[in-house]
Formats: structure tokens, sequence, C-alpha cells
């Protein structure tokens, strides 16, 4: 991110940084700080201002679900690989890979509840 430094007239100065976001999210974000604007009096209100209200409404479920929205099919895997390694012992990557094909795994996913758990450990 590339960022500068702006100076207000009382000699603060506020440090602004470039954010890249899609250009969907962009326009979202505009149409929302345009119809903020939409009042007969006031001070313009900014995109940063928005931001900064938007962001402090994000909760900690918020957050575990775009963390669990980020892991792949391989996390899953290794995930449910070190519960097998915690509830049974070692086993490698490829030993895994290959329980994974039997029966005994359907019965291993149920001890723990099923897939989608295995994606909050």
């Amino acid at each position: 991110m590339s960022s500068k430094k702006l100076h207000s007239g009382k000699g603060k100065a506020k440090l602004w940084c470039t954010v890249r976001v899609s250009s969907e999210t962009r326009k979202l974000a505009e149409g929302i700080v345009k119809t903020a604007n939409e009042k007969p009096t006031g001070k313009k209100i900014k995109l940063d201002e928005v931001l900064q209200m938007g962001l402090g409404l994000v909760q900690q479920g918020h957050i575990e679900k775009l963390q669990e929205n980020s892991l792949t099919h391989e996390d899953r895997k290794e995930i449910l690989r070190q519960k097998y390694i915690a509830a049974r012992g070692p086993i490698s990557k490829d030993e895994f890979t290959g329980f994974m094909m039997t029966q005994e795994f359907l019965g291993f996913v149920a001890e723990q509840g099923g897939l989608t758990l295995a994606a909050s450990a």
C-alpha cells in the first residue's frame, strides 16, 4: 500500500493509504456515500467515515465466517488429519489420504461431528 501524509490546518498530520477493492465493492461504497450526501444541510460525508462505521460493526462471528470461507479443501483435510492425530496417533499425509478412502473414515468423521466442524477447528 502506498501512503502519504496530509497536513490539516492545525498542524496535525493524517496518514492516508491506498486500499485495493474490487470495482463492484467500490461502486457499492460510492453509492452509499452518494445516498448519505443527499441531504439539505451539513458537511459532506466522506467514504472514510462510511468505512469506519461499517468496519466498526464487524463482529467476531463475521471474522470466523471469513476465516472459514478462506479454507481450501487441502486445509480442511489437514485439519481433519490433525484431529485424527490427536485422537488416534500419528499418520502421514499420504496414509491419511488412503484412510479417507475407507469405510472407517466415515465413522471417524461422524465422531468429529461432520466435515463442517473440521473447518472451524
